[in-house]
């Protein structure tokens, strides 16, 4: 410490130190970068070192900018260390797990719960960050920094900015065609540069966040209305929705998988929809849009929060709507019906010192019944799959496939350990639906029950040395987008809502996407608005009593 104490004895000039911080950027924050920019080399020449040499100086130049931008007194030692804290926790996450930062990603960090955090903060994890977060912050909250006087300092800033600019501009010139290249045939690259990665997401975050704030919830439930099926149905209807969390289709022996995940829908007549793909590949993005009206192509964040979703139209066709979470939260999906946040104080039995399994869910549905004569439309939201601790998601009794993860540090575990782990997470959902499935068949006799799964996106286990979700659209590997969907009715839905099983059980091999739950399951109920499209409802070209004709 006392050595520590010394550094203040050290002098910078305050442009100086930003750049000097911003060769430690280049070299030390930045080590998923410089794997990226080296593997996507196909030769080793002298050319391709000058390339690399530029890679230094272009990013030194860049972060020299942007540092810049914080070097006057009473505000650089404050943003350098929030930004060093920041860069410090982007680059284990970067390096450890392959995940890139872009705004989809800083969306699902800000939104993570309490309970997803703390899976993340591992004994690697801190001790990264006290090595190059505190440690860094404390060298620069105790280095002493000389400031001129502010016009002077602007004058010293704004040179020091021009050269970055002129350094980028000639290394523009001199390498353009490298540059090009590299970018066009590697844009994930762009999401690996530390700090400017989470910095630019953050303002375009923020930007779209603040642009929707004030704007008031559209409705898309114009012209609801039930179709004929609800003018001669004599019992009540029980709809589930069972929201998956980070199950991957790959992963279902339904779907081909070679270990046996899931024995127990295998025993039930379910229909596997085995080619279905995620609107996202985070929960921040994926939930809110599963209920939307906007396909992913048109869905984006601003949409999600200032339109109505599927649950709207839903209730105001008549159906009470009850949201059970078992996950962090419903990302605004649920905020106009009645939603419950499982806890451990209810379903202690259920439940671990951390967290509570997905069996919870199933508590207390009698009470939801029993609470209305409504027709209802429950959505159940699981913690599934959800990493890095997998092992945390199921009881002891279903970790069937050993040796298995047992820690949330990831690296610690061999690719077959972490697989294991998280198949066991997949025999348990298999477990948890099936009892969701006899539970209605169990109200069949005086409800018309059905339920619907399907995850919100799926999961890397280290193919291509990718782990978790949230890598961008453009460039996520099928583990992470292709997710599990999973549809059962009771005999009397079947018949009350005219839909030709064999007829849908040949559709199950075909290509579908989220976009398709929003108009399949009005179709499904035999709601309209105007709002739904049938050439997205999987079900009409099955049912015997189509919908009200546009």
């Amino acid at each position: 410490m006392a050595k520590l104490l010394k550094i203040s004895n050290i002098g910078f000039r305050a442009e100086y130190f930003s750049l000097l911080l911003a060769v430690l950027f280049a070299v030390v924050y930045n080590q998923s970068l410089w794997l990226g920019i080296y593997n996507a080399q196909t030769n080793l020449s002298l050319h391709t070192l000058l390339f690399l040499i530029s890679c230094a100086f272009f990013i030194t130049a860049t972060n020299n900018f942007l540092f810049n931008l914080f070097a006057y007194k009473h505000i650089q030692k404050l943003a350098l260390i929030i930004i060093v804290l920041c860069s410090a926790a982007a680059s284990y996450f970067m390096d450890v797990y392959n995940i890139l930062l872009d705004s989809s990603m800083l969306q699902n960090v800000f939104q993570t719960d309490y309970a997803e955090a703390r899976d993340l903060l591992t004994f690697s994890f801190l001790t990264h960050m006290f090595i190059w977060g505190v440690l860094p912050s404390c060298v620069i909250f105790k280095i002493n920094i000389k400031y001129r006087p502010v016009h002077k300092q602007i004058l010293a800033n704004t040179l020091s900015m021009t050269s970055s600019l002129i350094v980028v501009a000639l290394i523009a010139l001199m390498f353009y065609q490298d540059y090009a290249s590299l970018l066009r045939n590697n844009r994930e690259l762009r999401y690996l540069i530390n700090p400017v990665n989470y910095i630019s997401a953050s303002k375009s975050l923020l930007e779209e966040q603040w642009k929707s704030a004030a704007q008031p919830i559209q409705s898309i439930s114009q012209g609801v209305s039930k179709g004929p099926t609800w003018l001669t149905k004599n019992k009540r209807t029980v709809f589930i929705f069972v929201v998956g969390e980070t199950a991957r289709a790959q992963e279902f022996h339904l779907n081909g998988y070679s270990k046996q995940t899931t024995p127990e829908l295998e025993k039930r007549d379910i229909l596997n929809f085995s080619d279905v793909s995620s609107c996202g590949t985070a929960t921040a993005v994926s939930l809110p849009c599963m209920f939307s009206k906007f396909g992913r192509d048109n869905y984006t964040d601003k949409k999600g929060r200032q339109y109505e979703s599927l649950l709207d139209v839903i209730s105001d066709a008549g159906m009470s709507v009850s949201w059970r979470d078992n996950n962090s939260g419903c990302k605004g999906v649920c905020d106009r019906v009645d939603n419950l946040k499982i806890s451990h104080l209810e379903f202690a039995s259920f439940c671990n010192k951390n967290e509570c399994f997905d069996e919870a869910l199933l508590q207390g549905l009698d009470d939801v019944l029993a609470s209305t004569q409504n027709d209802l439309f429950i959505v159940l939201h699981q913690k599934g799959s959800h990493g890095p601790a997998y092992f945390e998601r199921v009881p002891s009794s279903f970790e069937q496939f050993k040796p298995a993860c047992k820690t949330k540090q990831l690296q610690d575990c061999s690719v077959d350990e972490i697989t294991n782990a998280y198949d066991n997470t997949i025999l348990y959902t298999d477990f948890v639906l099936s009892k969701i499935i006899d539970y209605l068949k169990s109200k069949s006799l005086t409800n018309d029950t059905a339920m619907i799964y399907a995850s919100d996106h799926g999961e890397s286990l280290g193919e291509k040395n990718m782990f978790l979700h949230g890598a961008p659209y453009f460039m996520a590997p099928k583990e992470q987008t292709h997710i599990p969907m999973i549809f059962w009715i009771s005999e009397s839905f079947e018949n009350e809502f005219g839909i030709d099983r064999s007829c849908l059980d040949k559709k199950t091999s075909h290509k579908y996407s989220h976009d398709n739950l929003f108009h399949s399951i009005l179709g499904g109920l035999d709601i309209y608005t105007d709002a739904y499209k049938p050439e997205l409802d999987i079900f009409r070209s099955c049912k015997v009593k189509n919908i009200v004709a546009n």
